[in-house]
């Protein structure tokens, strides 16, 4: 099976087709470009997008990119929690991701990872910066933006991609909506 996987939640682009990965920073504006350059008209049979949580924008135009990729090739993708990338990367059998939420606000996610399956544990939690105490099982995307807490960081690389799709297979989302952690903000329209 030749699967595009996508994941452009953090500071870096994630991209890998088969056995074939390409990394990019995050707000590269060639990433549609290179990921077509990538493909070189071969067809994937499954296409796979990061939720999130994490970079709105980066989060929105994978989905979109996938989905009309998806309309095109007859295929639907799927997606999948972005923190799960860091739970594999982190080495860890057990542990809690946590990033920056903004708004004064840290999300965390806690997950089991096993040789065949990377299980979440719960649903996301988003609490109040001044409320968050660290524990040593703890990493996180975002640890530069988060350096109080002395949160372990973890790098994610795009050669996670189809490691993290294989684990991850009873658990991919058939509807991939991104992973909101507030409340829309915008203006009420005058009467």
């Amino acid at each position: 099976m030749s699967a595009l996987v996508l994941d452009r939640s953090t500071a870096r682009t994630l991209i890998a087709f088969g056995d074939e990965t390409l990394e990019l920073p995050g707000r590269d504006p060639t990433w549609c470009a290179r990921l077509r350059d990538l493909l070189a008209g071969r067809r994937p049979d499954l296409l796979a997008v990061g939720l999130g949580p994490g970079s709105f924008a980066g989060v929105r135009s994978s989905i979109a990119c996938l989905q009309g990729m998806g309309l095109a090739l007859g295929l639907r993708p799927l997606g999948f929690p972005s923190a799960a990338l860091c739970a594999l990367a982190s080495g860890l059998p057990e542990v809690t991701v946590v990033g920056d939420a903004r708004r004064g606000t840290l999300w965390a996610v806690r997950f089991a990872v096993g040789p065949d399956a990377i299980v979440q544990q719960g649903d996301f939690h988003v609490l109040a910066r001044e409320r968050f105490t660290p524990a040593a099982d703890m990493v996180s995307p975002d640890a530069d933006r988060l350096a109080e807490f002395g949160l372990r960081p973890v790098t994610l690389t795009a050669d996670l991609l189809p490691e993290a799709l294989r684990r991850l297979a009873g658990a991919l989302s058939e509807d991939p909506a991104p992973f909101y952690l507030h409340p829309a903000v915008g203006a009420t329209p005058a009467e």
